[in-house]
């Protein structure tokens, strides 16, 4: 079946040269076609409010009415500015692209027009489809709709919005994922969104980026929606391929906290709760990459080369043969035109320029060999399990640099369906107190898409519905809601560390009035008292301490300072020895105990009691 792939690659090479050769250098000026009326630092009140900056400024002559009947018939889409639209000039996220009209529509916007669907507008994308964040130096950032102060994730950053917020009535919006390019703001604008099999979907009049990653996908509203489209666009199965899952896997690696947050994680035990309620025979857990270690020799010798043994070896993997492709299909325009790109795509565009051959040879080896070991794992209806990205969308104030470390996280997640041309659905999941969706993924079989939206439709009701109570707990139990008075223990704290004993007894006292049961606020005003050499009341503070809590050492610690200071050495023998009971190691219960039993005549005859 992989050998459909090598002759679509074939096919989008050469379309890709035919728009490479029409493309109009000579005109400067014009004003670019995917342009936004929200620009940084300027603002047009009306798309502020109500298009969110997803639209391209002329789109509004992109009403495209689909045909008169069909299994698409009433809903309404929107189209990536890097698909072909008859009469239009294909933007690519960067003014400097010049692209003839096109003649025609691209392959895939004809086939849902013809299913009864109609385009409603141009959505705005990242540069060059260079990047999954979502910003665009030139035309601006989305708002996203669901948390307006986290980016929407790109490329087909407007795609996402304008589903998300269903502008213009939009149902289902078309993109492009080259390296996460649809799943990243599907999971970060809480929609559904798929990457598909490479070559599943004609890529004829689609601009290229890096042909053998490039991919048709499309977001949608619901998984209803999601899957009408899918029974369009993508080819039937072959007769004997799987209809069903026959096992799931989720991918541990994925989860671990090196590489995922707190949201990510209860995505994946969201997603645990739900398979071993839906079919719990067949769910199994699977370290992907050392799975591939055992059974990859080339890419075991690859992983033994590199400092991290795990998910970031596919990452970079793909960050070669994604940025070879790339140099090959643009270099020359990049070097001819030499047009003014945003810094972090002008960094990669020079870093791709600088790929060694032999490396980016040795790498498409390792590549076959971990795409046939995938293959055989999902063979037969195999399902992998994982977040589609780390976490929660990162904010928009985010730096270049915070925005970077980042990607290479979700690269760590996405590199595994990217590298091995397989499709992937993310399911959006949403906490209503939280800020910020999160996406579970599903990844399936080649060519097996059809498979896996019907998966997707299966389990997305359980996973939706026990993601919410999942992450709060888990918010809940990292970030616990302050205790009452614990602000102002901080300050008798902090007033104690200063010598400002008597102002650090009264924030205590106020502490113990909000949280009468909490023994540390007594036994904290019991060392204030001890400082200000109040024994009876330092006493008198222990002994309350230690009714709250009798096994809390520090309260018969000072309970016993102050006892001795007042000449009771027993009690505060008998005090030092009950700390040394709760805390065998304690060195200075040790020592205070050995020093009353001289002080009272009990130490040994031969003791020297001369220093105490």
């Amino acid at each position: 079946m992989r050998a459909v792939v090598v002759a679509v690659v074939a096919v989008s090479s050469l379309v890709t040269v035919a728009l490479t050769k029409r493309r109009d250098r000579g005109r400067k000026g014009r004003e670019p076609s995917d342009g936004t009326s929200t620009r940084r630092g300027k603002k047009d009140d009306k798309v502020a409010s109500e298009e969110l900056g997803a639209f391209v400024r002329s789109s509004e002559d992109v009403q495209i009415p689909g045909a008169s009947d069909g299994r698409l018939k009433k809903l309404k889409f929107c189209i990536k500015d890097i698909f072909d639209v008859r009469g239009r000039r294909v933007g690519f996220g960067c003014p400097a692209w010049r692209a003839n009209e096109a003649r025609r529509h691209a392959t895939c916007v004809d086939a849902v027009l013809n299913a009864g669907a109609s385009a409603v507008g141009m959505t705005v994308m990242d540069e060059l489809a260079y990047s999954i964040n979502g910003e665009n130096e030139h035309y601006g950032t989305p708002i996203n709709p669901r948390a307006k102060d986290l980016i929407p994730g790109g490329s087909s950053s407007g795609s996402a919005v304008v589903c998300a917020a269903a502008l213009r009535g939009c149902d289902f919006a078309l993109g492009t994922d080259t390296g996460g390019s649809v799943r990243v703001p599907a999971s970060y604008c809480g929609v559904y969104g798929i990457r598909t099999s490479h070559g599943s979907i004609s890529m004829r009049g689609v601009q290229s980026l890096a042909p053998s990653f490039d991919t048709v996908g499309w977001f949608a509203r619901s998984i209803d929606i999601l899957q009408q489209v899918g029974n369009v666009l993508l080819p039937e199965p072959d007769k004997h391929a799987p209809t069903t899952p026959s096992r799931w896997f989720l991918l541990e690696d994925t989860v671990s906290e090196k590489r995922s947050s707190p949201h990510a994680q209860c995505a994946a035990v969201a997603a645990v709760a739900a398979l071993k309620d839906i079919d719990p025979e067949n769910f199994k857990r699977m370290n992907l990459t050392e799975h591939l270690v055992m059974g990859c020799p080339k890419f075991r010798a690859f992983v033994g080369t590199r400092k991290d043994a795990g998910l970031d070896c596919l990452r970079e993997m793909v960050r070669v043969l994604m940025g070879a492709e790339i140099w090959e299909n643009l270099g020359q325009w990049y070097t001819e035109e030499k047009p003014r790109l945003s810094g972090p795509v002008k960094a990669r565009m020079a870093t791709a320029a600088k790929l060694n051959a032999d490396e980016v040879e040795r790498l498409k080896e390792i590549r076959e060999e971990v795409r046939e070991e995938v293959d055989r794992i999902l063979d037969g209806g195999g399902i992998f399990v994982l977040p589609t990205v780390p976490g929660k969308a990162p904010k928009r104030s985010q730096t270049d640099k915070e925005t970077e470390s980042w990607r290479k996280k979700c690269f760590e997640l996405l590199c595994i369906a990217t590298l091995c041309g397989l499709p992937q659905v993310s399911i959006p999941l949403q906490a209503l107190d939280v800020e910020g969706p999160q996406g579970l993924s599903i990844i399936g079989g080649y060519q097996m898409d059809k498979m896996l939206i019907s998966a997707a439709r299966e389990i997305a009701p359980a996973l939706i519905e026990a993601f919410p109570a999942i992450l709060k707990n888990e918010l809940l139990r990292l970030n616990p809601p302050e205790a009452p008075g614990e602000s102002d223990k901080v300050k008798g704290n902090e007033a104690l560390k200063q010598g400002k004993y008597q102002d650090a007894v009264e924030y205590y006292t106020v502490a113990i009035g909000k949280n009468p049961s909490n023994p540390v606020y007594v036994a904290n005003r019991a060392m204030a008292h001890l400082k200000l050499g109040n024994y009876e009341l330092a006493e008198d503070d222990c002994t309350a301490a230690i009714k709250r809590d009798n096994k809390y050492v520090k309260a018969y610690l000072r309970r016993a300072t102050a006892r001795s200071v007042g000449g009771n050495y027993l009690e505060a023998l008998m005090d030092y020895e009950d700390a040394l009971r709760l805390e065998p190691k304690n060195s200075d219960a040790k020592r205070e105990v050995t020093r009353m039993k001289r002080i009272i005549g009990m130490a040994d005859p031969g003791m020297d009691v001369g220093n105490m």
